[in-house]
């Protein structure tokens, strides 16, 4: 039983394994991720469940993409696919764990709110949505992502306990604009 998992992963995602970093993730590796994207089946403006097992073990290729490596493509169906990772267990596991690992920052915004509304947080994902938050770029992101639940979301961000605890400073959140200014807070 065990072997023939094991099989069906190096099958599915050659050259790859649970326990690849972003790090660990090479430039052809990517390409075949995205590659991969544009044929897993839909339902709707979804991934089915079988895209989202299909997919899973490129988990660590999807949090090593760049702004760079999917600057031509719509940035809504990476986040579809987050989405229907960030359902199942195991992924968002390996995603809080790895969570400083995701590369494009939208990506990470998504990432953030999705863990941080399933409940699976660490202190560097509130950290970082903390520090989100008072960026008027990400802020906006954020409400657009969100839509009605934003400000229900802000405060339950602002007031979870891992978010009093942290100074910050302009290395701990990724720029979306150029305007993004430092950061600085200190426990209340």
């Amino acid at each position: 039983m065990v072997v023939a998992l094991l099989t069906i992963i190096l099958v599915l995602a050659p050259g790859l394994t649970s326990v690849q970093t972003a790090k660990e993730v090479s430039d052809t590796q990517k390409k075949e991720f995205v590659e991969l994207l544009k044929t897993l089946p839909v339902k709707g403006e979804f991934f089915t469940e079988e895209a989202i097992e299909k997919a899973g073990p490129y988990l660590p290729v999807l949090f090593a993409l760049t702004r760079e490596d999917i600057e031509k493509y719509d940035i809504y169906p990476f986040l579809a696919l987050s989405s229907g990772l960030c359902d199942q267990k195991e992924h968002r596991e390996y995603a809080v764990s790895h969570f400083g690992e995701i590369r494009h920052p939208i990506l990470k915004l998504g990432w953030g709110a999705m863990l941080f509304n399933q409940n699976s947080v660490s202190p560097q994902i509130v950290k970082f949505l903390r520090g989100a938050l008072d960026s008027k770029s990400q802020a906006k992101l954020l409400s657009e992502m969100l839509g009605p639940g934003f400000e229900d979301f802000q405060k339950r961000v602002k007031s979870h306990p891992y978010a009093k605890r942290f100074v910050l400073n302009s290395t701990d959140i990724l720029p979306l604009a150029s305007d993004i200014k430092a950061f600085a807070y200190v426990e209340r």
